[in-house]
């Protein structure tokens, strides 16, 4: 943001979730490329400047509609007590959930900055201020997390790291007690160049809670004071590598780790009145906007969100003036989000210009980024994006849409029952919010593009119907289901269920699924899972998802299970799954030449993975590797005798924990698998583990789970997206360790 004055700045940010991306070729769960960013941009979002109540985004429907039509996936917004005007005018509660509903009919996710140290008073103070400003928040946004930056530029107000991360210690853990499932984040430097790493780094080694987020702001140069400032703005660019690298890489010091950060603030010169922004340097400024955002886009590891300074008018810039005009800035951003070609940044060498605001040493060399299939970054679950594209969100109409972005349906079942599906495929893309209908697709896709259901926002689209009907059931063929969050409270028999062939569920987070059963209802085979397919079913893949929370658990009632397939040739890889009445992953019915690789079974009351055949078959051609099962009620990997085909494979999985033992027969004596090797039987060291899902469930440098897996049959990324193999070999578990890796794995309990 513009410096308009030496008070410290209030703004905040927000958050896009995110989750893995693969194909499925010849059967074999891959990772692509990035292709050209599709509508919904998960990178780029804007900040609000709120710097009074007439701020167009707040109070123009014309603002907002732009914005929305852009597909804007997250705004920054700041929770101000008041406006630096001459009167200082307070800002009420009604003005700050106005701020907070414009967000929301954008169809943007916040990121809030609440108070912090800096801004006077006490830590108690800043606690009961903090306290009532998530009250609002919820009243908000519901029970969806909130992401939380704790102040704003503090090191600006002279605040040192120590006493930012001592407040921190004194207030966030009353915010966490009262709001564990939001998402809180800091310590939201400046800069990120010189000493300002440290600051960020010393902070993250010192802060209790840990942040779930690191954020800080680039801006690259000083026009009223650099005559050179048209070739300083662009060379300096490159430096925004060398601060993700010099923070990463002191962060992994002092904490052992690294953690995802955003950008929450960035443009060329955060200064206001600077001719950067005057008319007559629109095409520059245009041109240059076009390469920091593909800069951007090649910082690795990626963020999770950068965030451009402003939306709308502030002092002599903004993406947009008036209600809808938009600036030269304006039309270089809405290009890049919407997917239209970027130039590449420029790698120049090292600048020779003096140090600007907001860069590192001229002298500091540009890191080349990673190419990025390999970014460690948590990615929007995604499809190609061809074919035709197709729309849904709460407030839509399914009698009066067309399915257009402008024109949205209301319902996902509408949109299975009206989508065409093109010769390169069909998406349908669905917004934000709460969907009380259950979906059952009929259509199909092919095999030369998949129909697409994907979530805008991993998580964010959520289907919670309340009758006993499946929360979304899929009856065709090369159907695809992505980020959603899926749950019943009506008592349904699955979350997601698939029929037919070559489908992929991915990146979805189903949970509370058949938790109504009763006592008496466990005996006999009532059946019931979180994510599954059937006996008829062949080649479908289960990727990247989270499954938790399946049946009555901690009571076991066996036949209700995590994730369940039953289909011949099914992918299940990277796959979280815990605190399941039965057991983590099981599969039945005479499936055969089923691949296993890379899960995470824990805390189940049966077993951590369960085979078994059926009348017609013994299960065989199995291969299950590169596991991590432990402490589960039962055996670690359990084998019925109908399954004990002479093909199966075990290799280099490790189980630990489990209370009757490592491989299993029949759920009742230990068993030898004849093609199994390089087992583990010892403690994972885990970064966090928690039975119960809200631990971190990374590996440390010390896990004996570190290059000890095999490639045969793993997937090439990993739950987070990171390549794989990042040392000698793959790891064993859902998480590679990297250098770059950090980015904990949201649970819900």
């Amino acid at each position: 943001m513009c410096r308009k004055s030496s008070l410290p700045r209030a703004v905040a940010s927000a958050l896009v979730a995110l989750a893995v991306v693969a194909a499925v070729v010849a059967g074999v769960v891959t990772r692509p490329a990035r292709a050209t960013a599709p509508p919904h941009d998960p990178l780029l979002g804007v900040n609000m400047s709120f710097y009074g109540a007439n701020d167009a985004l707040v109070t123009q429907t014309g603002t907002r509609e732009l914005f929305r039509s852009w597909g804007v996936p997250f705004v920054r917004v700041p929770l101000r007590d008041h406006f630096d005007d001459a009167g200082k005018t307070p800002v009420g509660d009604d003005l700050l959930m106005s701020a907070m509903r414009a967000v929301k009919n954008v169809g943007a996710t916040p990121l809030l900055i609440i108070r912090g140290p800096g801004e006077g008073g006490t830590a108690e103070e800043t606690k009961a201020a903090d306290l009532h400003l998530l009250k609002l928040v919820h009243q908000v946004f519901g029970e969806d997390p909130a992401y939380l930056e704790f102040g704003n530029e503090p090191d600006r107000a002279d605040v040192s790291a120590a006493d930012y991360t001592a407040a921190w210690n004194a207030v966030v853990p009353a915010l966490k007690a009262a709001y564990p499932n939001d998402r809180y984040v800091g310590p939201v430097a400046s800069r990120a160049d010189h000493e300002f790493a440290d600051y960020v780094a010393d902070f993250a080694a010192g802060a209790k809670p840990a942040p779930d987020y690191l954020s800080w702001h680039e801006y690259v140069c000083g026009a009223s004071t650099d005559g050179g400032w048209k070739n300083t703005c662009v060379s300096h660019l490159a430096n925004w590598q060398n601060h993700v690298k010099a923070i990463e890489d002191k962060v992994q010091a002092k904490l052992g780790r690294t953690l995802p950060y955003f950008i929450s603030e960035w443009n060329a010169d955060p200064e206001a009145g600077s001719p950067v922004y005057d008319d007559a340097n629109a095409g520059y400024l245009a041109a240059w906007t076009s390469k920091a955002i593909a800069q951007l886009r090649a910082l690795t590891p990626a963020p999770a969100g950068a965030m451009i300074y402003t939306a709308t008018d502030h002092q002599n810039f903004g993406l947009v003036t008036g209600v809808d005009t938009v600036t030269a800035q304006g039309k270089a951003f809405h290009a890049a989000l919407t997917g239209d070609s970027v130039s590449t940044p420029d790698s120049p060498d090292s600048p020779d210009s003096p140090e600007s605001p907001g860069t590192q040493d001229a002298s500091a060399s540009p890191v080349s980024p990673a190419s990025p299939d390999t970014q460690n970054s948590p990615k929007t679950p995604g499809s190609d994006a061809s074919g035709d594209q197709y729309y849904v969100a709460t407030d839509g109409d399914d009698k009066t849409g067309d399915g257009s972005q402008a024109h949205p349906w209301a319902t996902i079942q509408h949109a299975a029952e009206q989508v065409k599906v093109a010769s390169g495929g069909a998406t349908v893309h669905v917004a934000d919010g709460t969907y009380k209908d259950a979906v059952e697709n009929k259509t199909s896709g092919h095999a030369g593009g998949h129909l697409t259901f994907v979530a805008d926002h991993r998580w964010k689209a959520k289907i919670a119907p309340t009758s006993s009907a499946i929360p979304f059931e899929n009856r065709g063929d090369y159907v695809r289901i992505e980020g959603f969050d899926v749950t019943s409270a009506g008592g349904a028999w699955s979350g997601i269920l698939t029929w037919g062939a070559h489908n992929i569920v991915q990146g979805n987070h189903v949970h509370d699924i058949r938790t109504d059963i009763g006592s008496g209802d466990c005996t006999g085979s009532p059946g019931g899972d979180g994510i599954g397919d059937d006996g008829s079913s062949s080649d479908n893949a289960f990727v990247g998802n989270q499954v938790d929370h399946i049946g009555p658990y901690p009571r076991e009632c066996e036949y209700i299970h995590g994730i369940y397939p039953s289909g011949a040739n099914d992918i299940i890889q990277d796959n979280v799954t815990y605190n399941s009445s039965g057991s983590g992953i099981r599969f039945n019915h005479n499936a055969t030449g089923a691949t296993i690789t890379n899960n995470l079974s824990f805390a189940n009351a049966d077993h951590g993975i369960f085979i078994s055949g059926g009348v017609d078959a013994t299960a065989d051609k199995f291969v299950i590797s590169n596991n991590i099962v432990l402490d589960n009620a039962m055996f670690g990997i359990n084998v019925r005798s109908d399954a004990n085909g002479a093909n199966n494979e075990f290799h280099d999985n490790l189980l630990w924990g489990n209370k009757k033992g490592t491989y299993g027969k029949d759920s009742s004596e230990e068993l030898t698998p004849p093609n199994s090797s390089g087992t583990l039987s010892e403690d994972p060291k885990l970064v966090d583990y928690r039975d119960d899902g809200t631990g971190d469930y990374h590996l440390t440098a010390s896990s004996p789970c570190v290059d000890a897996g095999t490639d045969s049959g793993a997937p090439d990324a990993d739950y987070d997206g990171v390549s794989r193999p990042q040392g000698h070999a793959d790891d064993i578990g859902p998480y590679e360790l990297s250098a770059g890796t950090g980015s904990k794995q949201e649970t819900t309990t």
